[in-house]
């Protein structure tokens, strides 16, 4: 595996954990304002956990990538069969155990999954994937003659 294999799978990063941050925060306020500390903290433990499972996909299929490509499907559809196992139990406990931030968790997670989404979107469609390019010909072009009748003269 070269130097950077991953990191060049993953530049994308800088942007969607920046703005992960910001919602984080941003909700967090908003939870606190709307329903107090309680709520503050279940926005943010929803933004947090799409954040966090967004990144380990991310770092797991392009550490995949970087090391075969054919095993990034096996390795994604792994990470997200782990991921919402544990999603899962998780929400169940939590529902469970009645805490009054779970409402704002689960809005939590919704906007983080809008966020997460929203910002990848952006970051694909205004970025370069150098990875992605025509494969090189070893064929020399090919060229067209001048006049019509050149393809049918005979030396």
């Amino acid at each position: 595996m070269a130097d950077g294999a991953v990191t060049s799978r993953t530049r994308h990063l800088r942007l969607t954990t920046a703005i992960m941050a910001a919602v984080l925060v941003v909700g967090a306020g908003v939870g606190a304002l709307v329903g107090g500390a309680v709520a503050a903290l279940g926005m943010a433990v929803g933004v947090a956990l799409v954040a966090v499972s967004y990144l380990a996909s991310t770092l797991a299929m392009a550490w995949a990538d970087s090391v075969a490509p054919q095993m990034v499907f096996g390795v994604g559809l792994g990470m997200y069969i782990l991921k919402f196992s544990l999603f899962g139990v998780m929400l169940v406990a939590v529902n469970d155990a009645g805490w009054p931030g779970r409402i704002p968790m689960a809005w939590g997670i919704v906007l983080g999954v809008i966020a997460w989404t929203t910002s990848h979107v952006w970051w694909m469609a205004r970025n370069a994937h150098p990875y992605v390019a025509d494969p090189p010909t070893a064929d020399p072009p090919v060229t067209v003659p001048d006049r019509p009748d050149a393809l049918t003269e005979q030396p």
